[in-house]
């Protein structure tokens, strides 16, 4: 079987997007099933000869087919990551690199259209946005933002949030789901 050079560089890219750009992720990841099976296949580039390249291949792909179709690993992308860092703003979560030693900056803040609001005894408020995230102002407000109103949900200090609607107070807000 003869590899076609548009194949190998293909099959090259795919590695190139699973395999972690970060050597302080690839030290962290040396203790698993699925690191020894992409170390494996990293291995693979520097064979000379196709054949034996494609038979270090076919040998290295079958341990990390099987660990991602056993859920032992899971590949994601870039992008994916933003959103879920995204859908979790807001939140208090353990300090554990959910995502890898990643180099995207972290979320400051989120934009959305307030979908609906409830009225919560004391003049407090619970309110949804477009994303599906639900948060409850901290302190009363004399003027409630509206539905429609795009509001933006700002980090604030000590891991508190503001939440601001044009025309409207700020006030402190917490994440509720």
């Amino acid at each position: 079987m003869r590899v076609q050079a548009s194949q190998l560089s293909g099959f090259l890219a795919m590695v190139a997007m699973i395999v972690p750009a970060s050597t302080g992720l690839a030290a962290q990841r040396r203790d698993t099933k699925a690191s020894a099976a992409l170390d494996a296949l990293a291995q693979c580039v520097a064979i000379a000869t196709d054949a034996e390249r494609l038979a270090c291949y076919d040998r290295a792909a079958r341990p990390l087919i099987e660990a991602q179709k056993a859920k032992d690993f899971v590949v994601v992308d870039r992008e994916e990551v933003r959103k879920t860092k995204r859908s979790l703003f807001g939140f208090s979560l353990p300090s554990i690199k959910l995502f890898g030693a990643s180099d995207d900056e972290p979320v400051k803040q989120l934009v959305g259209v307030m979908t609906e609001s409830t009225q919560l005894p004391g003049g407090l408020m619970r309110f949804q946005l477009d994303d599906g995230s639900v948060w409850d102002t901290t302190e009363g407000l004399p003027l409630m933002p509206r539905k429609g109103d795009t509001v933006t949900v700002k980090a604030g200090s000590l891991g508190s949030y503001i939440a601001t609607a044009p025309g409207r107070r700020s006030p402190r807000v917490k994440r509720v789901r």
